[in-house]
């Protein structure tokens, strides 16, 4: 159902009442907003004046619109009327003067206060002149850092001393020098030139491989048929005079091929013999002695085996009279050793 106008609803009062058409405007003097006399306005409050909202009231500033068909319509919010010159980018207020100083009267100052107010001594003060020290800011800064003792910042920095060390020596790839050992004995074997072998020794350049060198010299040599005793004797002999090996490396490597002959003996029965026999003419040429006969037979597990490399030995021994005298003069370790045979 469709709302009736202002002018339909008087239209229809007029029609039902029998009255002239007009007649109820004129009575409510919605036409033009006045009086049929006079031409004033009947809207004051008990005059019968127009209700807010009728047709031809006057518009008031804040009240709703009228649309086409006489129907208050919301109007949009008004925009507050600021000076411009005080409004910032953005519609923002300008920010309020804060610590703004009102005005004063510089001949009522209170004792103590300093007297100073734009720069000027106060008179109360008789004289005195300003202070020595300037005043603080109200707002102070940041707080300066509290030197640290035994820091300063023009100290230099202290350069680190170089290690006296020399760098670690690369890795030995034994692999690499375990053929190279075969390679130069087996040549030895065949040319039997000692120098050359010699030379061969010292291009290994690996002083910690020497007493490897040894054991695996005398190993090979047994592995010969016959077996090169006479030959790794000679040469092991020849490198501990040229110094190419020390006694010490020379003790190692027949400790460590002594550890092994339990083993090694299971595939080759004459190695604990033939070792014997190296030996025996080793302490002919003074280079090892009975104490380490013991210690060779220490590491050897099978009683039958330890016989056989004493046995080995002093054979050879008593075939020299330099081996003889050898036996006088160590007896006392060569009961030690025969001790072990039992």
């Amino acid at each position: 159902v469709k709302a009736k106008t202002i002018s339909e609803i008087h239209s229809e009062a007029e029609k039902n009442l029998g009255l002239r058409p007009g007649a109820a405007s004129r009575a409510t003097g919605a036409v033009g907003g006045t009086s049929p006399v006079g031409g004033f306005p009947i809207n004051r409050p008990g005059a019968g004046g127009m209700m807010p909202g009728m047709p031809g009231t006057r518009k008031m500033p804040g009240m709703p619109g009228i649309d086409n068909d006489n129907w208050e319509v919301p109007r949009r919010g008004s925009i507050s009327k600021m000076d411009p010159l005080s409004m910032q980018p953005g519609g923002r207020m300008p920010p309020p003067v804060v610590g703004k100083q009102g005005p004063f009267n510089s001949r009522l100052l209170p004792q103590g206060s300093g007297g100073i107010i734009a720069g000027r001594t106060s008179a109360l003060l008789q004289g005195s002149g300003p202070p020595t020290t300037t005043p603080q800011s109200q707002y102070p800064g940041p707080a300066k850092p509290l030197p640290v003792p035994g820091f300063s910042k023009q100290s230099e920095p202290v350069a680190l001393e170089a290690s006296d060390k020399h760098p670690p020596a690369a890795k030995v790839n034994s692999a690499d020098l375990k053929r190279k050992t075969t390679n130069l004995v087996e040549e030895y074997f065949s040319i039997r030139d000692l120098n050359e072998a010699l030379q061969c020794v010292e291009e290994l350049k690996s002083p910690e491989y020497l007493p490897e060198f040894v054991k695996e010299a005398i190993a090979l040599a047994f592995d010969k048929v016959p077996p090169c005793v006479e030959p790794i004797s000679k040469l092991l002999e020849f490198l501990l005079a040229k110094k190419a090996l020390t006694n010490s490396d020379l003790v190692t490597g027949c400790l460590e091929y002594g550890a092994m002959l339990d083993d090694i003996a299971l595939d080759a029965p004459k190695a604990p013999s033939n070792y014997g026999e190296l030996m025996g003419r080793l302490i002919v040429a003074g280079i090892l002695d009975f104490k380490l006969v013991q210690d060779v037979l220490q590491k050897v597990e099978d009683t039958y085996y330890r016989k056989s490399v004493f046995d080995a030995i002093m054979k050879g021994m008593k075939s020299s009279a330099v081996g003889e005298g050898i036996l006088g003069a160590q007896a006392a370790d060569i009961e030690s050793c025969e001790r072990l045979l039992s």
